[in-house]
């Protein structure tokens, strides 16, 4: 039986929503996807509730009218700074004649490994499986199918903040649309890393709008993650009052002269810009913008290393790290930037080519994946209808005319109105 899932990349520039087919044989096809912009979240929290329900009833319509799918509830993406992770180990016995391990015992591990003594303010968002072990004994990445008498399940088990939680409920069905979990990105991006070197550490870093996440993996097994309220918004902000030109004139000249090391300016031109001090056409240096930007992106990895400092995590230590996200998306140079800061160096990963899909749908990529691979243990599909074609009605005389003109009009108001 086919089954669906939709899911909701809640960010601070926009929102993004994927829906996923899942054939019997447990394969995954997008058949539809839509992105609108949005600036209703800054610095981790719904500041505009009226701004995100009117997205977010807009991407849905889109969806609906480029692919007849009415998307009723969805799967949304979770802002790591509200994100708890509590260690636990459940055990089950394996029962039946035959002594192997089923989807229904790893289902029933999973609902018990999430039993977890919760704070008054904190919503249980499910389990995340780190290592399965068979008779205490054999570690099974996948324990489906095979024999055992004891299957045990080593776990992090994700909480969030209940209050923004509730926020984003309560935005989404304002839109009509209900939601069936939220998905960190720590998850999400769990099982887009790279198969190869899947025993040594990384360091993946998503820098959005307004926001930077993080998340620091073992042998793919989430390790620490965390946030800092600063983003390529901040890059923007920089350019614009350093060289005190226009915001907008800063976002295209961070888009246009994308180096993170002005070691890397072979070709030191002048960049004529509109000064506001003087009211007038400028020059100056490439360099002079790249040495701006530089030392924004540096601030924002050593936040994240003392970040990580404070929890004994050297970053001189960790093999890799993997750039992702909207802020810092086409950015050269990062390597050098990540060897002076971090003492490590950076790893080119394309992710479109584990996805399918342009950049800006990694994350919400990773949701799927992750939803697809549980659903078998538990996690439900999304609500999504398929609009039937209705047959063409028998046009009257003289009044159909005039009745089709309105639908017309309709639409056009409709179009317009987005």
């Amino acid at each position: 039986m086919m089954k669906y899932i939709a899911v909701l990349d809640l960010g601070t520039t926009g929102i993004r929503v994927l829906v996923a087919k899942i054939t019997e044989s447990g394969a995954t096809h997008i058949i539809a996807k839509s992105s609108v912009a949005c600036r209703g979240v800054r610095k981790f929290r719904i500041e505009n509730s009226a701004e995100v329900t009117e997205a977010v009833r807009k991407v849905i319509r889109r969806i609906r009218e480029q692919t007849d799918i009415i998307v009723n509830s969805v799967y949304v993406s979770l802002f790591g700074s509200y994100v708890g992770y509590i260690k636990n180990t459940a055990s089950v016995d394996i029962d039946g004649e035959d002594g192997l391990v089923t989807s229904l015992h790893i289902a029933t591990l999973l609902d018990k490994v999430e039993s977890v003594e919760l704070y008054e303010n904190e919503f249980l968002v499910g389990a995340v499986p780190m290592r399965y072990v068979i008779d205490n004994s054999i570690p099974a990445a996948s324990p489906f199918g095979m024999p055992a008498h004891t299957l045990r399940v080593d776990a992090q088990v994700l909480t969030a903040d209940m209050d923004f939680v509730n926020d984003v409920t309560d935005a989404l069905k304002a839109a009509g649309v209900e939601v069936d979990g939220f998905i960190p990105l720590s998850v999400a991006m769990r099982g887009l890393l790279p198969e190869n070197d899947t025993d040594k550490s990384t360091l993946l870093i998503d820098i959005g709008g307004s926001e930077t996440e993080f998340c620091v993996y073992f042998k793919k097994s989430i390790y620490y993650a965390s946030a800092i309220p600063v983003g390529g918004d901040n890059i923007t902000n920089d350019v614009a009052q350093v060289l005190n030109v226009r915001k907008e004139e800063a976002e295209g000249l961070k888009r246009d002269y994308c180096i993170a090391d002005t070691e890397l300016v072979t070709n030191n031109v002048d960049v004529a810009i509109f000064s506001l001090s003087s009211n007038q056409q400028e020059l100056i240096k490439v360099h002079d913008i790249v040495e701006v930007m530089q030392a924004r992106i540096e601030d924002i990895l050593k936040l994240i290393r003392d970040k990580l400092d404070a929890e004994d995590i050297q970053t001189d230590l960790i093999d890799r790290v993997i750039f992702t996200g909207d802020g810092i998306m086409g950015f050269s140079g990062l390597n050098e930037v990540c060897r002076r800061v971090l003492g490590t160096k950076q790893a080119n990963v394309d992710f479109s080519r584990y996805t399918g899909m342009k950049s800006a749908y990694t994350y919400a990529s990773g949701m799927v994946m992750h939803v697809s691979a549980m659903l078998p243990y538990g996690m439900k599909q999304s609500a999504i209808e398929k609009i039937q074609a209705q047959p063409e009605p028998v046009k009257s005389k003289g009044k159909g005319m005039f009745t089709s003109i309105q639908d017309k009009f309709k639409d056009l108001v409709d179009r317009l109105r987005d």
